[in-house]
């Protein structure tokens, strides 16, 4: 709980930080602050590099999926595109070993840079999705981003999956990391990807896929976690098999329900009581690359 506290701590920090850039709310879960000097891949299959920024002049270059740029600079001016309102960005890159300026709208850049050696895990937001809520004649729209995750090996786009964030506040900020296979048989890295919010009682989702030996980006169980000014916590754990008390080809899911209790502590904190324990287990088919679900 306390690591929860403290990353939410962190969010917390980094939204005010964020507020050097505004009115681009689409843009959050890249985690780009003006003024700072930023290493990112290009998202897009293809990107168009201009000498402005703007689509009125003729590109000056073309960068593809994985390719390395420094974000330099957010521009104010922007650009909406598949429903993404975002601003432009100056950047630095290499073009056949020279290297260039120029600008490119932020919606065509990776979040997070990930990588294993030659290969690069490229994520960013495709475009929204949004669902609509009906409630009696009330309709709400609830604002979604659908996330693609891209494998990139010597410039070429090898897998790619995607995801569909539950709503806009869990995409405040993204994060993520590459892993091992974790034990699990015909699994080469496990790409985690983070998303969450910078508010007590918003949930934190971790997005897991299995990256195969045979090239293949297999969508695996996650978690989430939740927290609430100490009245509330929510965890869950995964389990792999090369980890304590790990099973063979299986992914242990677990989770415990926190809630505050009216006796405190020395510290004057109210005293957590567990409510709820619950647990599954999933089994991982190397052969035929699919999980398979408790009791299938």
């Amino acid at each position: 709980m306390k690591k929860l506290l403290l990353f939410l701590f962190i969010l917390t920090v980094n939204s005010l930080h964020a507020q050097d850039v505004p009115d681009y709310p689409d843009m959050r879960s890249w985690v780009m602050y003006s003024g700072d000097s930023t290493e990112r891949y290009v998202f897009a299959d293809t990107a168009f590099i201009r000498i402005s920024p703007g689509t009125k002049e003729a590109p000056a270059d073309t960068l593809f999926a994985g390719d390395n740029i420094m974000v330099k600079e957010i521009v104010p001016k922007s650009l909406t595109v598949r429903g993404l309102k975002g601003p432009w960005l100056k950047i630095n890159y290499a073009k056949n070993g020279e290297q260039k300026s120029g600008y490119i709208w932020q919606g065509l850049v990776s979040c997070a840079p990930l990588r294993r050696g030659e290969m690069k895990f490229v994520y960013g937001i495709e475009r929204r999705t949004d669902s609509i809520a009906v409630s009696g004649i009330n309709r709400d729209t609830i604002r979604r981003y659908l996330v693609v995750l891209k494998v990139v090996q010597k410039g070429m786009v090898i897998g790619r999956t995607s995801i569909i964030t539950p709503d806009d506040e869990t995409a405040n900020f993204s994060d993520g990391r590459v892993m091992s296979g974790m034990g699990l048989s015909n699994v080469q890295h496990i790409v985690v990807l983070t998303f969450s919010g910078e508010a007590c009682a918003i949930p934190t989702y971790d997005y897991y896929h299995a990256w195969t030996n045979t090239g293949h980006l297999v969508r695996l169980p996650g978690k989430e976690s939740v927290s609430d000014a100490g009245a509330f916590y929510q965890a869950e754990t995964l389990t792999f098999p090369n980890e304590k008390n790990g099973q063979a080809d299986k992914i242990i899911w677990n989770t415990v329900t926190e809630e505050a209790t009216d006796d405190v502590d020395k510290d004057g904190n109210n005293i957590m009581k567990v409510t709820d324990r619950k647990s599954a287990v999933y089994g991982w088919d190397g052969v035929n690359e699919k999980v398979v679900k408790p009791g299938s």
